[in-house]
């Protein structure tokens, strides 16, 4: 069976190329929470009616930072470039790894999801939604390198 969805192998390089820096520099910049001014842009106020801006602040000028954008844009394509491109050689059994993969992923995310809807609550659970967002990508890459890399390795030992 061909699946067609999947890229060519020399996808998973640039994959792995922006999944590790944005993955380090997300949690870098999540721990230390400093603002820098230099990913700052200031919109114009008609942007105000294209953008889902919130209105907390009583400032009239509209700025936005776009580091955390870019670091998350950043992981995200790394990250479904990782996921969605083939090994050099693709056969059944890799693409039942790749599968149970998934269903691992959706699971545990599932699992994950369902625990910090009942114990966190209020901004803390805004946090558990942004990482959220790379969960599934993150337990399925995890899952399927080490199925097909690391596992063999320590079966040998």
């Amino acid at each position: 069976m061909k699946n067609s969805l999947l890229l060519s192998y020399r996808w998973k390089t640039l994959g792995w190329t922006m999944t590790i820096p944005s993955a380090l520099a997300g949690l870098y910049f999540l721990l230390i929470e400093e603002h820098f001014e230099y990913w700052c842009v200031a919109l114009p106020a008609w942007a105000d009616h294209f953008l889902w801006i919130d209105h907390f602040s009583t400032s009239k000028s509209i700025s936005i930072c776009l580091l955390d954008e870019f670091i998350s844009l950043s992981l995200l394509v790394g990250l479904l470039l990782l996921t969605f491109s083939k090994e050099r050689v693709e056969d059944e059994w890799i693409q039942r790894v790749r599968l149970e993969s998934l269903q691992w992923a959706i699971f545990i995310n599932a699992a994950l999801l369902m625990l910090f809807i009942i114990f966190v609550h209020g901004i803390p659970f805004l946090t558990v939604m942004t990482f959220n967002m790379f969960t599934p990508l993150l337990i399925f890459v995890g899952r399927f390198h080490y199925i097909l890399h690391l596992k063999p390795l320590f079966s040998k030992i």
